[in-house]
């Protein structure tokens, strides 16, 4: 590749041959002749845009030049930059930091926020410590979020707002007044919700309570910054103190009023609407197959030898499923107008499979039938499996459980979706 002028790829060549072994001397004494043309090449580029006053492109060109001999370097290459080359890098980048600041300056008094990041940002990666660049970009990105976080304050989009000024917060914890204002936004937009005790309408025992438990529990792993969950202590002390029956229907009236008690903006009722457990029965089917032992017999010169035989046998296949199905309504009502904010019915599946195989004899050394009814030996795996599987299905208590659990999530992100509605 040399020989047609071919320098780049030449040198990615040796450079592989190199990389692949460090004692190929001859890869290394190409890599070292390839590379320092292709680096030269390189610093040529960063000339030419020098003498035309591209600064920003002669930058460019010399930092490529520097990644080249970083990356040559891991092969234990060391290429070489004429020192004229780097005090010519020197000026240019002292004197494109110089230009960028400049622009940025003007493109932050004209409001040109994004312009400005971009110059400052720019300016920070060749010189973190360039005069004031830092500062100026902090202003450049949380600006123009600041004042949009007002904007959606005074327009109580609270989950916006809020957003805004975590933003900005994240870029400046200082800016402004960015800390205390996306705390009103979050005060105001606080979404303060009391549990209600659920209602089971089916005949199992306790699922109202499993219910209870696993929401809230659910609900206070929620990472929305606006739902907040009345302490359930606090609430029951309450009621108990009103005497106020809740698991009943609720008027417009008793509900704001309980509200105001409760010191909640919203009520979540609960019913269990339904919890179906089926379970088939064990279904057996008798399976050819063949089992191997071993004959011995004696060759001709006199030597003990066994051969590998088969017989037919008979083992047993057996299933069975069970499913979970349970359903379940919540519903949500405000307290200040104690009126429904979501009704939903959600419905959660959940089953078990068991299959498994039987075998009095040798298990070790049991095949199956293919259906020509011939020996299948690749099948012998999967038989060894059905022979060790799981025999007795997941026990209905842990079942429903496990589905309660898992639906309680649901009802949290169906919860969570109506706030992102309801908090814009």
């Amino acid at each position: 590749m040399e020989e047609v002028g071919l320098m780049q790829q030449a040198a990615d060549f040796y450079f592989t041959a190199a990389m692949k072994d460090r004692g190929n001397a001859e890869a290394l004494a190409s890599l070292q002749r390839a590379g320092q043309w292709v680096l030269n090449e390189q610093i040529s580029r960063f000339e030419q845009a020098q003498s035309i006053g591209n600064r920003s492109n002669a930058v460019r060109a010399y930092e490529e030049a520097l990644q080249y001999v970083e990356r040559v370097n891991g092969a234990g290459i060391q290429l070489l930059i004429f020192e004229s080359a780097k005090q010519a890098f020197e000026q240019v980048r002292n004197e494109h930091l110089e230009d960028l600041y400049e622009q940025g300056i003007k493109a932050l008094e004209n409001e040109n926020f994004k312009d400005a990041q971009n110059m400052f940002d720019e300016v920070i990666r060749l010189d973190p410590d360039y005069e004031d660049a830092l500062k100026w970009s902090k202003i450049s990105f949380c600006e123009p979020r600041y004042r949009q976080a007002i904007d959606h304050l005074e327009k109580e989009n609270w989950r916006s707002a809020l957003e805004l000024f975590s933003s900005v917060i994240s870029k400046d914890s200082d800016y402004k007044e960015a800390q205390m204002l996306s705390q009103t936004a979050l005060s105001k937009g606080q979404f303060t919700m009391a549990l209600l005790p659920f209602e089971n309408g089916t005949r199992r025992i306790g699922l109202d309570s499993k219910f209870s438990s696993y929401v809230e529990e659910a609900l206070m792993q929620s990472t929305d910054p606006f739902l907040k969950i009345v302490d359930r202590e606090n609430q029951a002390l309450i009621l108990q103190e009103q005497q106020l029956a809740l698991s009943g229907v609720l008027n417009s009236n008793s509900a704001v009023e309980v509200g105001e008690l409760l010191g909640a903006k919203t009520l979540l009722k609960g019913q269990v609407v339904d919890c179906e457990v089926v379970t088939s029965r064990l279904q057996r089917q008798d399976k050819q197959g063949f089992e191997s032992y071993r004959v011995a017999r004696i060759t001709e010169e006199g030597k003990k030898v066994y051969d590998k035989k088969y017989r037919p046998v008979q083992y047993r296949e057996s299933s069975a499923n069970r499913r979970v199905k349970i359903t379940f309504r919540i519903t949500l009502l405000s307290m200040k107008t104690g009126q429904n904010l979501m009704s939903e019915m959600v419905s959660l599946e959940t089953s078990d499979n068991i299959r498994f195989a039987e075998y009095q004899g040798d298990q070790n050394n049991i095949f199956p039938s293919n259906n020509s009814g011939t020996i299948n030996r690749l099948g012998k795996q999967n038989l060894q499996s059905l022979l060790n599987a799981r025999r007795t299905l997941s026990e209905e208590s842990v079942m429903i459980n496990n589905t309660v659990k898992s639906l309680s999530q649901e009802i949290r992100v169906q919860i969570e979706n109506q706030l992102h509605q309801l908090i814009p």
